[in-house]
């Protein structure tokens, strides 16, 4: 079986799905929600199983994408997966919500985004009207390497974002790390293998925003204690968490530990085979959330807005 980090889908003469199987998928929203609902507000469905089955009979170009994109994971074990042009290009900002949440849908289990009730969040640089939910999906600045939703006990597997512009000034660009890749650059020295094993082996500390504390495995402290490796997943990485909670811990404060931690940052930061991509306006990225490490580069482009969700694997 063949390993990759990113697969890149041209859908080709696949994109006009939005224009013929638009009525259908809003039809199976209606009927699922009883009403129509705005897509910024839709909700995790009360049966993931039983929507999905509704949108693979009306909107069968759509299934046969989201497909693709399982395939590109499963068989070719790719860490990410990019769809240059999806095809809701002409749709209005609700269709490409209804679109992209359909997708999702068809994917697997998309979640809430705690502690809001709602699945698609709009990242872009809201300036002095951010929600308090986060920083990085609310902002300009750079956003350092990490991974999503770790405060919960198993993390989102997928997650995606869909551009409905790109930023045009030359900054915006996603940051991806194959963490495979990384671990393996990590076990060619002795220095990179007592990191790893320290990383395995190690439940560090991580300081937990209050809003997240009910859903996650949170001891008694108010702290949630992960290792940064693992098998499922293979990552839980999210520096200022980990840094803040062992800076509350004395006794996690070991030579050892902080030499893991700063091999890590190195190959985060240094190593080879970065994969810097832009998500082209209509286009989507969709990630591994439990092997790969993403990021972001500043941006001034007050226009840049992509959609995200985050969905678990497919209830049966």
């Amino acid at each position: 079986m063949s390993t990759t980090s990113i697969v890149e889908l041209d859908l080709a003469g696949e994109r006009s799905w939005w224009t013929t199987e638009k009525d259908g998928i809003l039809a199976a929203l209606v009927d699922h929600y009883g009403g129509d609902v705005d897509g910024e507000d839709l909700a995790p469905p009360r049966d993931p199983a039983a929507l999905r089955a509704r949108l693979r009979e009306v909107a069968p170009r759509l299934a046969a994408i989201t497909a693709r994109i399982r395939r590109a994971f499963d068989h070719d074990q790719a860490a990410g997966v990019l769809i240059p042009e999806l095809g809701l290009g002409e749709a209005d900002l609700d269709g490409k919500r209804k679109g992209a949440f359909a997708l999702a849908v068809l994917l697997g289990d998309p979640t809430a985004n705690i502690p809001f009730s709602h699945v698609i969040w709009d990242v872009c640089n809201r300036g002095d009207e951010k929600s308090g939910h986060t920083s990085f999906s609310e902002n300009d600045l750079k956003a350092g390497y990490h991974t999503d939703n770790g405060s919960i006990p198993i993390p989102e597997r997928f997650f995606f974002l869909y551009a409905v512009h790109a930023a045009t000034c030359g900054g915006g660009l996603s940051l991806l790390r194959d963490g495979r890749v990384v671990k393996k650059q990590l076990e060619e020295t002795p220095e990179g293998r007592a990191a790893v094993q320290v990383l395995t082996e190690t439940s560090l500390p991580r300081r937990i925003p209050e809003v997240f504390k009910q859903y996650g495995n949170v001891a008694d402290d108010g702290y949630l204690y992960a290792p940064v490796l693992a098998e499922t997943p293979m990552w839980r990485w999210r520096k200022n968490g980990i840094r803040r909670g062992i800076a509350a811990h004395p006794e996690f404060q070991t030579p050892e530990v902080q030499q893991a931690l700063d091999a890590v940052l190195d190959k985060l930061d240094n190593g080879p085979d970065e994969i810097r991509l832009v998500i082209p306006t209509d286009g989507i990225l969709i990630i591994n959330n439990h092997i790969a490490l993403h990021g972001r580069t500043a941006f001034t482009d007050p226009e840049r807005h992509l959609l995200r969700v985050r969905l678990h694997e497919p209830t049966a």
